[in-house]
């Protein structure tokens, strides 16, 4: 006997109700960083937990719109929202995945399930500011040690992130553009780098500004524009790679004024050869990664049930990068393959922190940002050498790397165990903003 649906009837109202649910739940999930395709499967996931059957979703980079044909009117009814807001909040991102999680097993009444949806959206950070702030900073000082700064690099770093997140955060607040925001902070870092020049010209100084990058470019969302490329939202990933290039853009502009100016006044910034990392030095080298992932973690909300697991699949990502600096893979391959590993191993600490794995392959990756290779290229163009277009693109390249290796070592445990080899004809990618089951169940759902 064929099994009998269990899904309750619908009538409009309750309808729209549920596309109202569905659709605040995705715009969280959207907003919080993930791609265009875990904001759909989240919208299809609840309309089909309370029974509406026959919906679409569409996302489009500032609005995200759901439809359900009506059986009983046979009237389509369509709901749409603008996303006011994005910013790097993994709390909100968790806490609505596992609300969804408890919604698809057990759905709540509609009043009470928006009234959890509101408190997500509304709820104050879990870390204060001083300790988000300290975080940023905590990024641009292990940066600065990953790449071999002494102790007045270090701690110049340190103030300079600091510096860069409070004049953003500033800006911010007057709702002036992204892009001068990044202009703005992008200039912070060679002033202070003029100012450890003046203290110890001994001192590699410009690794003051490679810091200033890294924080800046560890919050663009690279990771969900990426993924909705690859996933075949062109639109939505186009839109969210030209927004992710405006913001390098600005902090581009910021690093190269700031730099030519001090240049007019004798001060020329340089950066000592590249000393690639050894297996001698891997201690000292781990240590200032967990600290740049410790740092991200507390910047962007991760949970504190979380922060042990970032920091493993750091270490590991930075021992698989090395494992290939030293191999002669290149930076490029070497960055790609951590990046694979992360993405394997995030599937199963995801399960482990009751985190999606988002949360846990950005902030682990966060210390193989380019931001060296990007001031490199900047140098080269200020002096007229082509080579410096070379090296953007190299950044380019890595930045990329990075995003299409976690998502591939993603898709291969999804593929395997979890939901993409199950719903594939409707999604071509893993799920990486909400929580998925792994196993081989007929029955899950996501």
């Amino acid at each position: 006997m064929p099994e009998q649906s269990t899904a309750p009837s619908v009538t409009e109202r309750t309808g729209r109700g549920v596309l109202d649910l569905a659709i605040r739940c995705g715009e969280v999930i959207f907003a919080s960083g993930a791609s265009a395709e875990d904001a759909t499967a989240t919208m299809l996931a609840v309309t089909r937990a309370y029974g509406l059957k026959g919906c679409e979703a569409d996302v489009t980079h500032t609005v995200i719109t759901l439809t359900w044909d009506d059986p009983a009117s046979n009237d389509t009814i369509t709901r749409s929202r603008n996303v006011k807001y994005r910013t790097l909040d993994y709390t909100r991102l968790t806490n609505t995945s596992t609300l969804i999680g408890e919604l698809l097993h057990d759905p709540l009444p509609l009043v009470e399930a928006r009234l959890r949806v509101n408190s997500i959206i509304t709820a104050r950070p879990i870390y204060p500011w001083p300790v988000r702030r300290v975080g940023w900073s905590l990024v641009g000082a292990g940066a600065a040690f990953l790449l071999g700064g002494g102790p007045l690099v270090v701690v110049a770093a340190f103030a300079a992130t600091f510096f860069v997140d409070l004049l953003t955060s500033k800006l911010a607040k007057t709702r002036m553009s992204v892009f001068y925001q990044n202009l703005a902070g992008g200039a912070v870092g060679p002033l202070v780098a003029a100012v450890v020049h003046y203290i110890d010209p001994t001192a590699n100084s410009s690794l003051v500004v490679v810091a200033t990058i890294i924080m800046l470019l560890a919050g663009v969302t690279s990771f969900g524009a990426v993924q909705d490329v690859l996933t075949g939202f062109y639109v939505t990933g186009t839109a969210r790679v030209l927004e992710a290039l405006l913001i390098t853009g600005g902090l581009v502009a910021g690093v190269a004024g700031t730099t030519m100016l001090l240049a007019r006044f004798g001060l020329v910034l340089d950066i000592a050869p590249y000393m690639a990392p050894t297996f001698s030095d891997l201690p000292l080298l781990l240590v200032a990664a967990v600290v740049t992932i410790i740092g991200f973690a507390l910047a962007v909300e991760v949970p504190p049930r979380a922060i042990w697991a970032v920091s493993v699949l750091g270490i590991a990502a930075y021992l698989v990068y090395t494992g290939g600096i030293a191999a002669q893979f290149g930076v490029g391959w070497s960055a790609a393959s951590a990046a694979v590993i992360v993405g394997v191993l995030s599937a199963v600490a995801s399960r482990i922190v009751r985190t999606p794995p988002l949360p846990l392959v950005v902030s682990a990756l966060v210390p193989l940002v380019p931001g060296l290779i990007l001031f490199r290229g900047l140098l080269e163009l200020s002096a007229g050498s082509i080579d410096g277009l070379l090296s953007m693109l190299e950044a380019a390249s890595v930045a990329v790397a990075l995003a299409a290796g976690a998502l591939l070592g993603q898709y291969l445990v999804q593929n395997a165990l979890g939901p993409a080899r199950r719903i594939q004809r409707r999604f071509v990618g893993p799920l990486m903003g909400v929580q998925v089951r792994l196993g081989r169940k007929r029955d899950e759902k996501i």
